[in-house]
């Protein structure tokens, strides 16, 4: 069944959990050339069926990525060349839903934006990158000095063509697991105290092993398998 009416040109940029639309939390929106939009989730509370504005997106760009913070978060960008940059998330001020948004990362040309995420102001994250060919590494939130928005940003991860770009950055604790999935519908379920720790510079070790031609299109946190058994009386 359509959830959303949308014309077939268009497609999904996110989906998120709301229960209410307290003014006291926001929508979080990022397009891929870098710019950042932030507007209260109460906004969005009284939706069409088929949709009402979120963003003005410039011509050539498009929304990537949506997420919701509660007004404390640090947000943390990250580039397809390896390039990251991470800010308060007081430096994007509210605005209404049919504005157009703020420069998030100033980014190269031929660079774009692959992930947005809301860290905690406590520096307690290990933010996980994966690449095209398979490669990953865990840095420290820490290494990513907080920079004001719109820069430059820092490097994430060293890429190369053994490596390709990076698919992917997002955090993780000890017990977080990960999903990679490939092109040609490779799949792999890691544990995020199997991948090495690494500086920002790093080009990471081998999370997947990719065959000519196929690359990495995804890589996710799920929700670690929990089975449960039930004592079977005897008859």
């Amino acid at each position: 069944m359509n959830l959303i009416s949308i014309p077939s040109d268009r497609k999904l940029a996110g989906v998120v959990p709301v229960r209410e639309f307290s003014a006291g939390r926001h929508v979080l929106m990022v397009t891929r050339k870098g710019v950042i939009k932030k507007t209260s989730l109460d906004n969005f509370q009284n939706i069409r069926a088929n949709g009402i504005i979120a963003i003005n997106v410039d011509e050539g760009d498009e929304l990537l990525d949506v997420v919701l913070t509660d007004g404390t978060k640090r947000i943390f960008i990250a580039t397809h060349n390896g390039q990251a940059i991470r800010f308060d998330e007081k430096k994007v001020r509210p605005m209404g839903r049919a504005t157009r948004g703020v420069r998030g990362i100033d980014l190269r040309p031929d660079d774009y934006v692959v992930s947005v995420c809301p860290v905690s102001a406590e520096d307690t994250e290990r933010m996980l990158s994966v690449s095209e060919l398979g490669y990953g590494k865990q840095t420290p939130i820490t290494t990513y000095r907080l920079q004001s928005r719109g820069g430059k940003g820092v490097i994430n991860m060293k890429t190369t063509e053994k490596t390709g770009k990076v698919v992917a950055v997002f955090p993780v604790e000890d017990d977080s697991e990960i999903m990679i999935i490939t092109q040609q519908a490779k799949l792999i379920r890691i544990e995020a105290n199997q991948i090495r720790k690494t500086g920002r510079s790093a080009q990471g070790v081998r999370l997947i092993k990719t065959d000519a031609g196929d690359m990495v299109t995804s890589a996710s946190l799920v929700e670690a398998a929990e089975e449960e058994f039930e004592e079977t009386p005897a008859s």
